[in-house]
Parts: C-alpha cells; sequence; structure tokens
C-alpha cells in the first residue's frame, strides 16, 4: 500500500478469514475507518477469533466494533498496540457483542486504571478466562480492581503492567 492509500476491507476479510472462524488482520494500518467498514461486514458473523492488533484504532473504532451486528460469536478479541483509552475499556466491557468472550488481550494500549476499574465492573465479561492488560499504565488500583471483581470469576490467566 502506498502513503495514505486505504486498505480494501472487503477484500482483506476475503483473504484472511479461515475456514475455522478466524480473522488475523494484524497490522494491516486499518485505523478507526477501516474498523468502522469492518464492523458493517455481514461476513464477520462466522469470526470467533479476531485479531486487529498494530492498526491504530482508537475509541471510535472500538465504538463502531462494539455496536456491529455481526460480532456476537467471537469468543477471542485481540486489539493490543492500538490507541484505545479508558473510554474504549468501557465500551467494551459494556458491549453485549462480547459476552462469549474467552480472550481478551488489550496489551501495548492506554486504558489506565480506570480501564480496568471500567472491565472489572463488567457483567458482559464474566466469561473470560485470559486477560492481557500489560502496559496499560493501570497501577495498583487496577490491578486490585481486576483481581478482586466478582464478574471474573473463570479468569484463569491474567497478565497485568
Amino acid at each position: 500500500m502506498s502513503n495514505g492509500e486505504k486498505p480494501d476491507i472487503e477484500k482483506l476479510v476475503r483473504e484472511n478469514l479461515n475456514g475455522g472462524g478466524s480473522l488475523d488482520l494484524e497490522n494491516r494500518k486499518l485505523g478507526d475507518d477501516g474498523a468502522v467498514q469492518l464492523s458493517g461486514l455481514e461476513t464477520l458473523s462466522q469470526v470467533t477469533t479476531l485479531i486487529l492488533g498494530d492498526n491504530e484504532i482508537s475509541d471510535k473504532g472500538v465504538a463502531a466494533l462494539c455496536k456491529s451486528p455481526y460480532l456476537s460469536q467471537v469468543k477471542v478479541l485481540n486489539l493490543k498496540s492500538n490507541k484505545i483509552t479508558a473510554e474504549g475499556a468501557k465500551l467494551i466491557a459494556q458491549s453485549p457483542n462480547w459476552s462469549h468472550l474467552d480472550q481478551l488481550v488489550l496489551k501495548f494500549n492506554e486504558i489506565g486504571a480506570d480501564g480496568a476499574i471500567h472491565l472489572s465492573k463488567s457483567e458482559v465479561l464474566s466469561n473470560i478466562s485470559t486477560l492481557d492488560l500489560f502496559r496499560n499504565h493501570i497501577g495498583l488500583e487496577g490491578a486490585i480492581a481486576i483481581k478482586s471483581s466478582p464478574n471474573f470469576k473463570k479468569l484463569s490467566r491474567v497478565r497485568l503492567d
């Protein structure tokens, strides 16, 4: 892709969605516009693993993914190394799309303690067994919120700052 050229989202999905329901679009320069386009594709209804790391997706892109009518079957959501803040974590925590999530990877974002607290209060995310918040500057307050959350009863693998 040359400078400023936007990725063809539908083509990327066709080329990267495997028969097992895994869609890996890591480091494709999607940005928020790409996340918005992606969220509107009916093809996503067969996705169970969604990998969108290193795409410069911010809370705006997260909001679109959270509102997508096609992502309710996702069990693994990887949004590592994006631009997600506490607001994006709150959106994730409140979206019914993620009620089947088993793994949530948000490492190398900017959710901070407030974002960790939003996640810890989420009843939607109660099925998560793996949570990766490494390098999110959640601090002691965020770590305590995650570790003591009554909503994370199934959590067996957790990685914090």
